[in-house]
């Protein structure tokens, strides 16, 4: 009887730890600001929820959740941002925008 409850703890366990994992996991967006000292910060945007990052040598990256997903990027010296639109990040995928070309 003991052993049967301790295999049933170990499986519960399994379990949760199989489910916690996957509800981590997400995707990554990234990409390259052209030129690099311009860019201010980027903003990763699926309904009601936002990520925000701010490019560091004209790099930036941010993990975001599996979904459909907005990224702006807001320049310093623009008066409009530079947007790209229905970006599909699937759980696991790395999404990399390439480079940016801002105004300059």
């Amino acid at each position: 009887m003991r052993k049967a409850r301790l295999e049933l703890l170990l499986i519960v366990i399994a379990i949760i730890g199989i489910h916690s994992f996957r509800n981590s996991q997400g995707g990554f967006i990234n990409g390259k600001l052209y030129p690099n000292s311009a860019g201010e910060s980027v903003l990763a945007i699926s309904g009601k929820d936002s990520v925000k990052s701010m490019s560091k040598n004209g790099y930036f990256g941010m993990r975001v959740k599996p979904g459909t997903w907005k990224v702006v990027i807001s320049d310093k010296e623009q008066v409009t941002n530079v947007v790209r639109e229905h970006l599909l990040v699937n759980e696991g995928q790395n999404i990399n925008l390439g480079e940016i070309r801002l105004s300059e």
